[in-house]
């Protein structure tokens, strides 16, 4: 795509979901960049097809993407701990999966990576199937996003068993679980990366500083309340350090290894 072309109509992405948020909200942007709502695993397909300059990708489409993206500095999405909203929800306990089959939601990206390095390289379990978008009667289903939040905290549960897999890396690991970094087409323009990087990086700080006005404008559409909500986000970790790029690494060397990615 000509450079030109780019800077006339820069398209960005933006993920949905409430741990977004903080990099979007009151993010007006200008006249030259255009906003796509795409999910975690959508967002890479377009990413992918040449229909996305920049956005908080999904680390695994980013280790696939790397010939044609780079990071947009040390921003993205990730957690120390425990997370609610990478969910296994499962009949029978994690260990007893074997010969199961996993629906996993068609969202996904990074997490359904990580399940698969949770459940046969930690744990040396062999499901018998993946299935994406279902079926309705798996023994196992995998949800992320705002879709993991409502069944987490769900009155009536279709499933007793619930794992969150960023705690389950961290327990194994000892790392932060990163789910997306900002990444950027590498040839945008030097001028737009770096526009693009100060807009987020301020409207990063500015929503910070009022997670809960964030909780409370979506606590009626999750229907969580939002003294819930402020607490989930409050777990993210948006600008990276040390132990997030040690994460990065891990990450994908253990993909790599395990032929995976």
């Amino acid at each position: 795509m000509p450079s030109s072309e780019l800077q006339a109509k820069t398209v960005i992405a933006r993920v949905p979901y409430l741990n977004c948020l903080p990099f979007f909200e009151g993010f007006a942007g200008d006249e030259s960049w255009e906003w796509m709502d795409v999910p975690p695993r959508r967002l890479g397909a377009e990413a992918e097809a040449g229909r996305v300059a920049a956005g908080p990708m999904a680390l695994a489409d980013f280790l696939r993407l790397q010939d044609r993206f780079e990071r947009l500095g040390a921003l993205g999405i990730a957690v120390r701990g425990r997370c609610g909203s990478t969910m296994l929800f499962s009949r029978k306990p994690l260990r007893q999966l074997d010969d199961a089959v996993i629906a996993v939601t068609e969202e996904t990206s990074t997490t359904a990576l990580l399940l698969r390095l949770i459940l046969e390289v930690r744990y040396q379990i062999r499901p018998k199937a993946y299935q994406r978008g279902g079926p309705d009667d798996a023994e196992a289903a995998l949800l992320i996003g705002d879709e993991a939040l409502r069944a987490h905290h769900a009155a009536v549960r279709r499933y007793p068993y619930e794992v969150d897999l960023a705690f389950e890396w961290w327990m194994w690991q000892h790392l932060p679980a990163v789910f997306a970094v900002w990444a950027v087409r590498k040839d945008l323009s030097a001028a737009d990366k770096q526009r693009l990087s100060r807009q987020l990086q301020m409207q990063l700080a500015a929503n910070r500083g009022r997670l809960e006005a964030l909780a409370a404008g979506r606590s009626p559409s999750l229907g969580i309340p939002p003294e819930a909500l402020k607490a989930y986000l409050e777990r993210f970790v948006y600008r990276f350090g040390p132990q997030e790029e040690d994460a990065i690494a891990r990450f994908g060397r253990l993909a790599h290894d395990h032929h995976l990615l």
